[in-house]
């Protein structure tokens, strides 16, 4: 069987937002607090307000399975002039064929190239996990730098720095 890499758009809609949710990877299902029922549409409601927020300043990106099923959903925000906050949501179809792998490779490159857009800009994510290590090892590698004094409650505090002027 020949692995396919998850293909990626900007365009997002609200079902695509709802199905992530509703079938979220075992990482979104904490990092969201999607394990109660009650706390769909707050997240629903979060990420659709950063989604409009990341069009007006910041950007979006959707992955898709090669059956065109929302994987992973990633959106940095402008949030000052100098940072960008980072929101990730990710389907169950994350733990299939590899796509965490896939995913994470093509993430990386967008950061990249993102990077060449926000010269001077940090973007910030926090990640709260039940499996720690496995999320900061995967975070780091998407080129994330773990900055402890950040941490805010359970939530681990992480940067990507981008390039100052070339």
């Amino acid at each position: 069987m020949e692995l396919r890499v998850p293909r990626v758009q900007d365009e997002i809609t609200a079902e695509d937002l709802w199905y992530v949710l509703k079938n979220p990877w075992k990482f979104s299902t904490y990092e969201w607090k999607l394990y109660n029922i009650y706390n769909e549409q707050t997240a629903f409601e979060t990420l659709t307000e950063q989604f409009e927020e990341s069009r007006k300043d910041g950007f979006s990106k959707l992955f898709r399975t090669s059956d065109n099923l929302p994987l992973l959903i990633l959106m940095a925000v402008k949030i000052s002039e100098t940072v960008l906050h980072c929101y990730l949501v990710a389907s169950k179809h994350m733990e299939e064929n590899n796509q965490a792998l896939k995913v994470t490779f093509e993430m990386r490159q967008i950061l990249e190239e993102q990077s060449n857009n926000y010269k001077g800009c940090t973007l910030v994510v926090y990640s709260q996990s039940r499996e720690p290590d496995k999320q900061m090892s995967w975070l780091r590698f998407l080129g994330l730098k773990y900055k402890p004094e950040g941490n805010v409650g359970n939530a681990k505090y992480f940067e990507y720095e981008s390039r100052v002027n070339a």
